[in-house]
């Protein structure tokens, strides 16, 4: 019986994704969470493209996702060349649902348990924006498979 109590409460313990807002690449603010289960594929670092590129490939036209770049590290000076080099070499298809995040990054870090500067870190939401799923590193088979079964199983 106890086992049972311990397995209905999990739910309840999911850790919560602090709210954050970021520009889109069209040039609007976003707010996340949103109220709808999704994909989170953060960067925290220009390297981090060689993992969350590939992540982004895999899965942008089978699960609803945010690409986030994280930046608020990089000085304001530079801020504009970065947004625009990042916009170049996003397809105009992806824009929407690509944000440029400049506050919170500690935040973000914590939820995402961050540990390795230039992985990926994927986060699955359901829609009260509770963490179901976390993973940081290259984009494997695997991991995507598991990716797609907690999406499945996130209201």
């Amino acid at each position: 019986m106890r086992i049972l109590a311990f397995l209905l409460a999990l739910p309840l313990c999911a850790q919560q994704l602090p709210p954050f807002e970021g520009q889109n690449l069209l040039d609007k603010k976003v707010r996340l969470p949103d109220g709808h289960a999704a994909v989170l594929l953060i960067g925290f670092t220009h390297a981090s493209q060689n993992q969350t590129k590939p992540w982004s490939v895999k899965i942008a036209s089978q699960l609803p996702t945010w690409n986030i770049s994280v930046l608020e590290d990089v000085p304001r000076l530079v801020r504009g060349m970065v947004s625009h080099s990042i916009k170049s070499s996003v397809p105009e298809n992806l824009r929407e649902r690509f944000l440029l995040v400049y506050h919170g990054e500690k935040e973000l870090k914590q939820a995402a348990a961050f540990s390795t500067p230039d992985d990926a870190y994927v986060l699955v939401l359901d829609k009260l924006g509770s963490i179901q799923w976390k993973f940081h590193g290259p984009v494997t088979d695997a991991a995507f498979e598991r990716l797609k079964a907690q999406m499945a199983a996130t209201p």
